[in-house]
């Protein structure tokens, strides 16, 4: 029997809850631009009921009214934006309008333009020499008639959940500000739940993309190796974040294929279609990651809620359990620092005065690497794909989910992570994600999918994992989702800055 404080208190809840969606409503009806998806931008564009300077002028508001709040932007170039967006109006006048013409892209700090100083989140890096040429992506975001007004937040060095460094200070969530908008595409993630651009980038090499597109309640894609130009490093790939899926399709096809710049990047590029087939008849399955991390009920009954949505679609849903432990990860991490990566542990330890706490932590942890934890590495991989093709795809299932993160419930302010105990493993954070074995087995697509709101006005998120290479099954069990649940950024569901 509920008893009458509990029920006054469930009352006063749903209270709340309704007064921030009424608040969130009436936002949106203010401010029809900021949250609007790319067809709709595209198609005011074309008749010419609004233009890309206005949806640029109306992010740039919200920017100037919100993000004192949320910290998720390093350097803005708003008027190197304006231009781009007068030509992107003009490009509309004459009819030769690009795929993304006069879209909003916020720009990880990871990401080279002319000009732009890319700081890695980290003092060391702060008063870096501007770049003098693009990245591949931005190359690719050029071509499509982008517009990109502003760089994101990140981690010092990408290696941590959420962005708390001594460069830029705490990156928060705008749907609850104590808590992290996940890392390392942080401030991406924040910048598209605030509705201070359209799409954003980020990469992923531990799950960053697919941390903040679950904190935020996004969509989020982490491509195959070599699928985007995004690097030679085959734990990283680089890949788009939207606030739906429709939104995401457009960004991908702007951004895969190959470039003069990156060899890995292959050809020719892949194709992903907008509209996709039922998936009745599919056989799916579901690894809870109980090896991993520990799953919070709200966590685990939203899930359960969209499995019964896909069985009632007509799919097989069946539970499966691929190996994977907890105990891999600091063969992850020491593989990864293995690669390149590893540079940041050199410059790290010579500059530790600099670091933020969590950089000096993990350093400590991850000791000396080299060929050998490279080697172990390589090993993990072999016998988890093994694992993979045996227990899933070996036996006819077309795609693979997974939690993304244990709790949405991670302090935003991470440098009092010890004192909180938030995470038995404090270097990363990546004891409550469930994402990096899918950085190992890197052939692997997947792309995260929201879970709506589950507590304390957080959402959550689900990864699906396709065979290897096989990106369009998982977007074909995206664009089923997104019809399936409903959506966030729309009917009063949207952050409140509280």
């Amino acid at each position: 029997m509920i008893d009458r404080r509990t029920l006054i208190k469930g009352a006063g809840a749903a209270l709340a809850a309704s007064e921030l969606g009424l608040t969130a409503a009436r936002a949106e009806a203010a401010d029809p631009l900021s949250y609007a998806s790319v067809d709709h931008l595209i198609a005011m564009f074309r008749a010419r009921k609004a233009s890309p300077v206005d949806l640029l002028k109306a992010q740039i508001k919200r920017i100037e009214a919100y993000n004192a709040k949320v910290n998720c932007i390093t350097y803005d170039h708003f008027d190197e934006a304006l231009k781009a967006a007068k030509q992107s109006e003009d490009r509309y006048r004459r009819g030769d309008a690009r795929p993304l013409e006069g879209i909003t892209v916020a720009i990880k700090d990871e990401f080279s333009r002319p000009g732009w100083r890319t700081t890695q989140g980290s003092l060391i890096y702060k008063d870096s020499p501007p770049a003098t040429e693009n990245s591949a992506v931005t190359d690719s975001l050029e071509a499509a008639g982008a517009v990109m007004p502003f760089q994101t937040t990140v981690p010092e060095f990408y290696l941590f959940l959420g962005a708390s460094t001594r460069a830029w200070g705490t990156t928060r969530n705008p749907w609850n500000l104590e808590y992290s908008p996940g890392g390392s595409s942080a401030g991406s993630g924040a910048a598209l739940a605030a509705g201070f651009s359209t799409l954003a980038m980020g990469s992923d090499m531990g799950g960053s993309i697919r941390i903040p597109a679950s904190q935020c309640g996004l969509y989020g894609f982490r491509p195959p190796f070599g699928r985007v130009a995004g690097g030679e490093i085959p734990y990283s790939t680089s890949g788009p974040m939207a606030r739906r899926f429709d939104d995401l399709v457009h960004f991908q096809n702007a951004i895969v294929g190959p470039s003069e710049r990156i060899m890995a990047a292959m050809r020719p590029p892949l194709d992903y279609p907008t509209h996709y087939p039922r998936l009745s008849g599919w056989r799916i399955a579901v690894d809870w990651g109980a090896g991993i991390a520990d799953l919070i009920p709200s966590v685990k009954a939203a899930m359960l809620k969209g499995i019964a949505a896909l069985r009632a679609a007509g799919c097989t849903v069946d539970e499966v359990d691929c190996g994977f432990t907890k105990a891999h990860k600091m063969v992850f991490i020491r593989g990864l620092m293995s690669t390149s990566i590893g540079v940041a542990i050199e410059i790290s330890n010579a500059h530790r005065d600099q670091l933020s706490p969590y950089m000096t932590d993990m350093l400590d942890q991850v000791g000396p690497v080299g060929p050998r934890q490279a080697e172990e590495a390589e090993e993990l991989l072999q016998r988890l794909h093994r694992q993979v093709q045996q227990r899933v795809f070996g036996l006819g299932y077309r795609v693979l989910l997974m939690p993304t993160m244990a709790t949405p419930l991670v302090g935003a302010d991470m440098f009092k992570s010890k004192e909180n105990n938030v995470d038995p493993w404090v270097g990363t954070g990546l004891g409550l994600a469930l994402t990096w074995h899918w950085n190992l087995l890197n052939r692997y697509p997947v792309l995260d999918v929201p879970l709506g709101v589950v507590e304390n006005r957080m959402p959550a998120g689900m990864q699906v994992i396709g065979q290897t290479y096989s990106d369009l099954d998982t977007f074909q069990f995206a664009s089923n989702w997104s019809r399936l649940r409903p959506s966030l950024f729309a009917g009063g569901r949207f952050p409140t800055f509280a």
